[in-house]
């Protein structure tokens, strides 16, 4: 018995016409017929979206970054401004590194894996918020002492499933995706969900 369809998954106008074309062109459709369009249109979709794809198809072209002179402080504002939880430091034009939430919290003396809550918890309590005993480290930490060099990045042109193996890989949730040494944008792994959408895809 085949599966039920999945109503995530995209069907658009290109897949209907398709299984028109499958089903013999522009027809008088019963409702028998209109099971069958629907049913090839879904396998057309299906088939579309399994194709391997660019990352500069799912990527964010705008992307927020950071200096390696920046504070930490500013960093992070600049990633809870963007919400994201992560973002590329580029120096010269050149991607040097990437600063993301779970450095911050390394800072602040906070396992990686750390949640909201214990995050706030954290904040929320002057007096253990630092691992170092100068309360204004947040505000005088350079980006460059806690960002991850070098960053792990990927061209325009690399496939989907590759920058999903490196994700998975390295365990990291985004990679910067440079040309010729210029930041053209970033993919994370929601990128890549959401380009997935409907589909087993590999992460």
């Amino acid at each position: 018995m085949p599966h039920a369809p999945n109503p995530d998954l995209p069907v658009d106008i290109a897949d209907v016409l398709a299984a028109m074309r499958q089903l013999g062109g522009y027809l008088d459709v019963a409702p028998d017929q209109a099971l069958d369009l629907y049913r090839l249109a879904y396998a057309h979709a299906a088939a579309r979206l399994t194709q391997d794809v660019p990352v500069a198809a799912i990527m964010t072209p705008d992307v927020t970054t950071a200096a390696p002179g920046d504070t930490v402080r500013d960093a992070t504002l600049a990633m809870a401004r963007a919400g994201v939880s992560g973002l590329p430091v580029v120096a010269g034009g050149a991607v040097v590194g990437v600063l993301s939430v779970k450095d911050v919290l390394r800072l602040l003396g906070l396992p990686p894996q750390s949640g909201p809550a214990a995050l706030a918890a954290r904040l929320l309590d002057p007096e253990t918020c630092l691992h170092e005993t100068d309360p204004a480290a947040l505000t005088r930490t350079p980006v460059a002492r806690l960002m991850t060099s070098p960053a792990v990045v990927v061209a325009p042109d690399t496939p989907r499933s590759e920058a999903a193996r490196l994700m998975a890989g390295q365990c990291i949730n985004r990679l910067p995706v440079v040309e010729k040494g210029v930041l053209r944008g970033i993919v994370s792994r929601a990128d890549v969900v959401r380009s997935c959408r409907g589909l087993e895809c590999p992460l």
